[in-house]
């Protein structure tokens, strides 16, 4: 195994929990890629476009037969069978009666499963007068509205798309704009998808997932997180967590926030067991008695209340989850929208405006995976813009790990990439090696993660005779270069930084780290 393969291994199963093959060195975006996107099982899943048949919004899902003429235009279909009215009844799409089964609605003090009305599958919510005018164009087309037709992807012809991009997996929307590069396959999964074999859904390309814990407050954890996290964490599958909320004030939003803080420490769920997110799941739900916000202002509260009780407790990988044309209605908020990093949508673009450069896009909720029973949502989750910047040859990019503290050197640009996927932040290139020259040697330490960075032999052999493992040569150094490279020593953390910033060298020499003089000189 190569010094680079053994790093990612380390790192991953120290800090991050998550193994990744490395991507390819960048190349540019060609005519072909767009013609012949990269094959693997889940990604090949189509990204239907709307069919006659459908749903609006949701091409997997059947449009019904007729709606009846009490639900009023502006009532919301909330799924294949029901709607809510604007003082949150549920109705039957057909006979317009009122629904008062607790196991859809819940009671006055008990929040439903909110996947109860649609049978564990995603759907998303579509004004009553969208749906009556589907159903009338249907019904004076030539096509039956008894079933779904969704639409396979060929080359692009009618949906979003996975391919290449920058020598990275990617996935494109139906126009062939990049919608993220360095992108993963990814599932977000509930109790409803029952006991899942991630072995054979790992082995079938998912390559992450996202786990409900529940929904609401008061009700507990959905009843596969356990196992499901377990499984994750054992597999090496990267994961984050969603909370469906029920929240109608920020005292609830609050409320909401604690039960996900209470849930994750019941399972032992750390803030660096998580590649991604803790989503905060916000939609227009239907509960006995409540009536969901519409305004933007409330939901702002709700999203700041929820934060801070997570940001409180550690956790500060957070995001909003939505579709988007809630986002431009209820959520149509500056505060709410910088906070979104994953939306819904099924057609053939996200329609939605990502303030962030890492993103995610649930492009079907019909996906299949090996594994998995019935119907899955699938996603799409990378980074619009290249997240490390290929430098000059010799390059020595610079890494920082949130979770660990720790930060990171290497000339290897595929190493920094992989290592800014899994979630270090990429610092810029810190300065130069060369050629040729004196040598600069690397070495790791098992037990705590540091890497250590030496142009003294001594020093080398010392450490590697205490357990630390012998990486060989990181880079070269021309013994005439100018320009000093200083390095500091936490005795805290056991960690050494390297900089050529001498006021960076001053100001983390007075918070308390060691000043170790100059390490070795660069010419730039």
């Amino acid at each position: 195994m190569s010094n680079l393969a053994k790093f990612i291994a380390a790192v991953s199963a120290a800090t991050m929990t998550a193994t990744f093959a490395l991507p390819a060195i960048a190349q540019p975006l060609r005519d072909t890629d767009l013609d012949a996107p990269t094959t693997v099982t889940l990604q090949s899943q189509p990204a239907s476009d709307d069919s006659t048949d459908a749903m609006p919004g949701n091409p997997d899902a059947e449009l019904p037969d007729k709606v009846a003429s009490s639900i009023p235009d502006d009532a919301t279909i909330v799924s294949e069978n029901h709607a809510v009215t604007s003082d949150g009844k549920l109705k039957d799409i057909e006979t317009g009666k009122t629904v008062t089964d607790p196991e859809l609605v819940g009671t006055k003090t008990e929040q439903p499963d909110p996947l109860a009305k649609t049978d564990g599958e995603s759907f998303i919510p579509v004004e009553a007068s969208e749906v009556k005018d589907a159903v009338k164009a249907s019904g004076d087309s030539e096509s039956s509205a008894s079933s779904t037709k969704p639409i396979a992807l060929d080359n692009n012809e009618y949906g979003a798309y996975w391919g290449t991009y920058n020598g990275t997996q990617a996935f494109f929307e139906g126009s062939g704009k990049l919608f993220v590069q360095s992108a993963k396959g990814v599932v977000d999964v509930s109790a409803w998808q029952k006991n899942i074999n991630w072995q054979s859904a790992k082995n079938d390309g998912v390559e992450g997932a996202i786990v409900r814990i529940g929904y609401g407050w008061g009700n507990g954890l959905d009843t596969e997180a356990a196992r499901n996290i377990s499984t994750l964490k054992k597999l090496g599958i990267p994961f984050g967590v969603y909370l469906y909320s029920y929240a109608y004030d920020a005292t609830t939003a609050a409320k909401e926030g604690a039960n996900v803080v209470n849930l994750l420490r019941k399972l032992g769920v750390t803030p660096s067991d998580m590649t991604f997110p803790v989503y905060y799941d916000l939609e227009r739900w239907s509960w006995t008695g409540h009536v969901p916000p519409t305004d933007p202002d409330v939901y702002d509260a709700i999203a700041n209340a929820w934060y801070e009780k997570l940001q409180a407790a550690g956790y500060n990988n957070l995001s909003i989850y939505s579709y988007t044309s809630y986002l431009k209605t209820a959520l149509n908020s500056s505060n709410i929208w910088s906070k979104t990093r994953w939306v819904a949508s099924y057609g053939s673009r996200s329609g939605f405006s990502f303030s962030t450069n890492d993103r995610a896009w649930q492009y079907t909720s019909s996906g299949t995976v090996n594994g998995i029973t019935g119907n899955v949502d699938l996603n799409a989750f990378g980074y619009a813009r290249a997240i490390v910047e290929q430098g000059a040859a010799n390059s020595v990019y610079r890494l920082y790990n949130p979770n660990s503290g720790l930060h990171h050197y290497t000339t290897v640009y595929n190493e920094a990439l992989t290592l800014a996927t899994i979630g270090w932040r990429y610092e810029g290139v810190s300065f130069l090696a060369s050629d040729s020259g004196s040598p600069v040697y690397r070495l790791y330490n098992p037990n705590d993660g540091n890497h250590l960075f030496t142009m003294q032999n001594g020093e080398r052999l010392i450490l590697a005779s205490q357990g630390w493992k012998d990486e060989g040569v990181a880079w070269y150094v021309d013994a005439k270069a100018a320009n000093p490279v200083y390095r500091l020593y936490n005795p805290n953390s056991g960690e050494h930084v390297y900089t050529t910033n001498a006021d960076e060298y001053e100001q983390v020499g007075q918070a308390g780290w060691q000043q170790e003089g100059v390490a070795w000189r660069t010419n730039g």
